[in-house]
């Protein structure tokens, strides 16, 4: 009888400890995704050409501003291209980095390696 006693307790003492355990998901293991916020105020149409995980293209018209995604994080080459005669700004920032401006006199475009592990912001301006 002791021994059926003893089984029972443990069986209910075990019902009881797994009730007040929670299984929690951590999370390093969910995907997250990131996006790119782009503008345009220049009067010529831009592409933004990124490179990476994943490869995208993206068209700007002029005087616009959106945002494209979502992409996969990552190490990424960021081109920002555009037609333009003259003289251009082209703006990256994100994945951790300062904003970098780059006045390019040929207004042909501007080359940059990101780590992009947040949304980063693409621009040109004139």
């Amino acid at each position: 009888m002791k021994t059926k006693m003893f089984v029972l307790f443990l069986c209910f003492s075990s019902f009881f400890f797994s009730q007040s355990m929670t299984i929690e998901k951590h999370a390093a293991g969910r995907p997250f995704t990131i996006g790119v916020n782009y503008y345009n105020t220049t009067s010529y149409t831009c592409t933004i050409e990124l490179s990476g995980p994943t490869t995208h293209t993206i068209t700007v018209a002029p005087g616009t501003s959106g945002s494209y995604g979502p992409i996969t994080p990552g190490q990424y080459t960021v081109g920002i291209y555009t037609t333009g005669p003259g003289t251009y700004n082209y703006r990256l920032d994100g994945g951790g980095s300062t904003p970098t401006f780059i006045n390019n006199a040929n207004g042909h475009g501007a080359v940059y390696t990101i780590n992009a592990q947040n949304n980063l912001t693409v621009g040109i301006t004139n």
